[in-house]
C-alpha cells in the first residue's frame, strides 16, 4: 500500500559496521503514530534500550520529517530527533526548521534514518536518493559549523541539505547542538554531544524525488483558500519585513534594518523568520552573520554586553564551536559566580571571566568546546561543576531542571515572571526547558483570560476541557482563574500534532493552522481517514509513548520538581492573579496535567485504563 505525503522508506545505518540499509515503511505504523515526531518517538521506543548511556555506541539517533514535508503547504519543513540526551538522561526530542534539509532528506526517498553505533574514525553522512555512502570525514573534524557547512556546499554544490557539528559536539561537551543548513539549532541537551560521540561529523542530503498527494482536487482546493488566507493577514508584510523582532522589540528596528542582509525561509515558509545581516560598521564591520532570528545573536546583552556589533561577534564565535548559548553564558555566571566566592581557584580563572567582555567570552567558548583546563570542568555542564566542586558549589548554583538552567525564572535569561505553560513545560517536557510555547496564549504575553476559548478551540481542545481549564471564565462574580496543567497538557498535544505533521510551530505560522484544518490536510495528502477526534488520539498516543519511554527509562514525579529559586519574593507569579506562586500551587498544576492526560495524579505514570485506550 502506498500512502500519500511520505516518501515510504526507513533508512538505518550502522556506524560501527559502515553498513546501511534501507526498510519500507509500514504504512499501518504510519497511520497509528501520524508520521514526523510521531513515528520518530515510536522509532526511539523500538530502538532505544533501557538503560544506554547517551554517549555509548547503544544510544542511537532517530531523525524523521512529518507527512506535510515536500508539499508545498505553508512551513511545512521541520525536522525533529529523538535520543538519549546527554543532560537530562532522558529520551528527548530535538527540533528544528529543515531549512533545505527537511524537504531534501523527503525528497531522498525518506521519512525516517535510524543512525546507530560508532564509526571508528571521523566521517559524515551522503545522502544522495538511492545511494548512500558514509565518507570519511578526518578533513573536516576539528572544523567549527559554519566553516563545516561552506567546506561541504564548495565540494558537493548546493542544493544540499546539511546538518553538521562543531568542535563542541567533536569533544562531547552535553550543552552542544547540532545546526542545520549553518542557520538552524537541532538540540538543546547534548544532540551535538551525541553525533560527536558516534565520529559522526555532518549529514548532507539531496533529493530529486517528488512527493505524492492522495486527493490532488481536495489538496488544490484546501491550500489554495489557505494561501489567500495568508495573504490577507494584514500584518504578513510587517513580519515578512522584520520578522521576530516584530514580538520581540529588544532590538531598534532601525538599528535592525541597518543590519539587515536579507531575510532567509525554510522550504515553503511565507514568512522568512530567519536572518543573514551584516555589521554595518565599527570594528567587526562587514561580519555576515546567519542566525534562525537576529535576536538571539543580542543575547550577550541580556548578560551586560554594552555594543551590540560585540554582541554579534560573540554569537557567531559560540555558533561556529556549536555551543547552546543560554546554557554557555549560564554555566560562564556559574562558574564566575563560584571565582567569586572563592571556591574556584583564582589561578584556574585566566582569563578573568567577565560576563560583559567579548574578549572574555570568546576565549572561555574556545576553552570549553576543546576541554582546555579549567574549560574541561566547565564543559561538563552544571553537573559536571557541582561534581568537581561539591556541596561548596550548590548554594551558588542558578534554578536548574534536568541538570539545565531554563529559558524563564528567577536568575534566567529572559525576564519574564508569569507561570503559564512554557514556563511549566520545562519541567514537565520529558527533555527539560526549551521555548517551545506549542501555541498556548500564556507565551510570553498578558492576554485576558476572555480570548482564550477562541485560542484554545484553534488548538483542537475539547468544550469540555476549555470549562476545566477556565473553570470561572463564565460564573460573575467568581474570580477568574486559569488551571495551567491542564491547558499544558493540551498545549503538548497541540506541539505534537505540529510536529506530526511537519509545521513550523512558531507564532508568526501556526497561527494560520487550526487543528481540524491539520486533520483535513493530512487526509487530503496521505489518503488516510482523519476526523478531529482520530487524529487527537494519535497525537495522545504519542505523547503518552513519549511518557512510557522515559518511565522505562525510571522518570517519576521526583524528577519534576520546581527549582526552589522558583518561589518567594522574587519568584514567578500566577498568570492570571499575578500573586506570588508557592510550591503548593505547582505541585497541583503538575497532578492538574497528569490527571488531564489520564495518568495517576500522584505518580505521573500513565494508567493500565489510558494505554488500553490508546492502543499502547
Amino acid at each position: 500500500m502506498t500512502i500519500g505525503g511520505f516518501a515510504g522508506n526507513v533508512l538505518y545505518v550502522d556506524l560501527t559496521h559502515g553498513k546501511i540499509r534501507r526498510e519500507p515503511l509500514d504504512p499501518a505504523l504510519a497511520e497509528k503514530f501520524i508520521g514526523g515526531f510521531g513515528l520518530t518517538v515510536k522509532l526511539a521506543y523500538d530502538t532505544i534500550k533501557p538503560g544506554t548511556d547517551a554517549l555509548s555506541p547503544d544510544n542511537p539517533i532517530i531523525l524523521g520529517t512529518g507527512a506535510l514535508v515536500g508539499t508545498n503547504l505553508p512551513s511545512t519543513s521541520r525536522v525533529y530527533a529523538i535520543t538519549k540526551l546527554p543532560t537530562s538522561n532522558t529520551i528527548g526530542w530535538c527540533g528544528a526548521g529543515g531549512v533545505t534539509f527537511g524537504c531534501l532528506f523527503k525528497n531522498a526517498g525518506y521519512d525516517h534514518m535510524v543512525i546507530e553505533g560508532r564509526s571508528h574514525r571521523p566521517v559524515y553522512l551522503d545522502i544522495n536518493d538511492d545511494r548512500v555512502e558514509i565518507r570519511d570525514a578526518g578533513s573536516l573534524w576539528g572544523k567549527g559549523v559554519d566553516d563545516t557547512s561552506e567546506a561541504l556546499w564548495e565540494e558537493f554544490g548546493r542544493p544540499k541539505g546539511i546538518m553538521t557539528i562543531g568542535q563542541a559536539g567533536e569533544n562531547l561537551v552535553p550543552f552542544s547542538m547540532a545546526f542545520i543548513d549553518r542557520i538552524a539549532t537541532l538540540g538543546r541537551g547534548g544532540l551535538g554531544a551525541v553525533m560527536g560521540s558516534k565520529n559522526l561529523k555532518a549529514i548532507i542530503v539531496t533529493g530529486t524525488n517528488g512527493i505524492r498527494v492522495s486527493d490532488r482536487k481536495g489538496y488544490k482546493k484546501l491550500s489554495k483558500a489557505f494561501f489567500q488566507t495568508i495573504r490577507e493577514y494584514r500584518y504578513l508584510k510587517e513580519w515578512q519585513e522584520l520578522g521576530l523582532v516584530n514580538s520581540f522589540p529588544m532590538i531598534p528596528k532601525d538599528t535592525y534594518m541597518r543590519m539587515k542582509k536579507r531575510r532567509i525561509a525554510c522550504i515553503s515558509c511565507p514568512i522568512g523568520c530567519k536572518d543573514v545581516i551584516r555589521i554595518p560598521d565599527g570594528e567587526f564591520k562587514g561580519l555576515v552573520k546567519c542566525s534562525s532570528s537576529v535576536i538571539n545573536l543580542y543575547t550577550p546583552v541580556i548578560y551586560g554586553f554594552k555594543d551590540y556589533r560585540e554582541s554579534i561577534k560573540c554569537m557567531a564565535t559560540i555558533d561556529q564551536y556549536g555551543l547552546d548559548m543560554f546554557e554557555f553564558f549560564g554555566v560562564m555566571g556559574f562558574a564566575k559566580a563560584l571565582g567569586d566566592e572563592g571556591v574556584i581557584a583564582g589561578d584556574l580563572m585566566e582569563p578573568e571571566i567577565l560576563m560583559d567582555s567579548l574578549q572574555s567570552m570568546e576565549t572561555w567558548a574556545g576553552k570549553i568546546s576543546k576541554r582546555e583546563g579549567l574549560g574541561h570542568v566547565l564543559a561538563g555542564g552544571f553537573k559536571g561543576i557541582l561534581e568537581e566542586f561539591g556541596e561548596e558549589a550548590e548554594k551558588y548554583a542558578p534554578a536548574l531542571i534536568k541538570g539545565m538552567h531554563p529559558y524563564a525564572g528567577p536568575g534566567s535569561a529572559l525576564p519574564w515572571d508569569l507561570f503559564g505553560t512554557m514556563e511549566l513545560g520545562q519541567v514537565l517536557d520529558p527533555r527539560g526547558p526549551h521555548v517551545g510555547s506549542g501555541g498556548s496564549p500564556t507565551y510570553f504575553a498578558k492576554r485576558p483570560l476572555e480570548v482564550f476559548p477562541r485560542h484554545l478551540r484553534r488548538m483542537g481542545v475539547p468544550e469540555e476541557a476549555i470549562e476545566r481549564i477556565l473553570p470561572g471564565l463564565n460564573s460573575p462574580g467568581q474570580e477568574q482563574e486559569i488551571m495551567v496543567g491542564r491547558l499544558l497538557r493540551y498545549s503538548h498535544t497541540w506541539f505534537t500534532t505540529l510536529g506530526s505533521l511537519g509545521i513550523c510551530a512558531r507564532a508568526a505560522i501556526n497561527r494560520f493552522y487550526n487543528a481540524s484544518l491539520c486533520a483535513q490536510f493530512y487526509e487530503t495528502v496521505t489518503g488516510i481517514k482523519t476526523d478531529l477526534p482520530e487524529l487527537r488520539k494519535r497525537v495522545d498516543r504519542v505523547w503518552t509513548l513519549l511518557r512510557m519511554a522515559n518511565v522505562r527509562e525510571g522518570l517519576d514525579r521526583t524528577d519534576e520538581t520546581p527549582p526552589e529559586k522558583w518561589f518567594g519574593d522574587h519568584g514567578f507569579k500566577d498568570y492570571a492573579s499575578e500573586k506570588l506562586l508557592t510550591r503548593e500551587d505547582s505541585e497541583q498544576m503538575i497532578g492538574d496535567y497528569y490527571e488531564e492526560w489520564g495518568w495517576d495524579r500522584k505518580t505521573g505514570i500513565p494508567t493500565q485504563d489510558i494505554l488500553r485506550e490508546l492502543d499502547l
